[in-house]
């Protein structure tokens, strides 16, 4: 038999802990709610050739786990990179040539070049992009990125290649 005195006793809780219980519930709303957010995005103009899209490959896992930066592939279908760039359709592209008005990132691979127009080297969020790029340019080689071409063009799916890639090197 439960007593009165038992019943009509009340529990109170601290203040205190009220405000930890609320405060950490929102903090776990927050974290939730920052994972379905998507953050910058950057466009790449990517070409047909097996090399093109090794060399996407190798900078889109180099700049996503250097930076947290997306990016997008923009099919070219046969038209001019430079052409794209200019009307600011794509934020970098790769070029058989080096051109004056754009600013390249990545020539160390030889042949395409990655070059940026003016979106990814001035807009705050992706500050941490072109260094991480410049990286990338110091560490590889022609020789390096055309065994890597070479498999891919074989048939080897260009993320798995590029990702075992860096892998091998350390860069990742």
């Amino acid at each position: 038999m439960i007593s009165r005195r038992f019943i009509h006793r009340r529990r109170f809780v601290p203040r205190s802990a009220v405000c930890l219980a609320l405060l950490v519930l929102g903090f776990a709303l927050q974290v939730s709610t920052a994972r379905a957010c998507f953050g910058p995005k950057l466009y790449i103009g990517l070409g047909d050739a097996a090399e093109q899209r090794a060399f996407y490959a190798v900078v889109a896992l180099y700049i996503k786990e250097k930076t947290g930066v997306e990016t997008v592939a923009v099919p070219l279908e046969g038209a001019d990179p430079l052409h794209f760039l200019r009307e600011k359709r794509v934020d970098m592209a790769f070029a058989p040539d080096l051109a004056e008005e754009f600013t390249p990132l990545v020539t160390a691979a030889g042949v395409p070049y990655l070059l940026s127009g003016r979106r990814p080297l001035e807009e705050l969020q992706f500050t941490t992009v072109a260094p991480a790029l410049q990286r990338l340019d110091r560490l590889l080689t022609p020789e390096l990125f055309q065994a890597l071409a070479a498999e891919v063009a074989a048939g080897a799916p260009p993320a798995a290649a590029a990702r075992a890639f860096l892998m091998r090197q350390r860069w990742i």
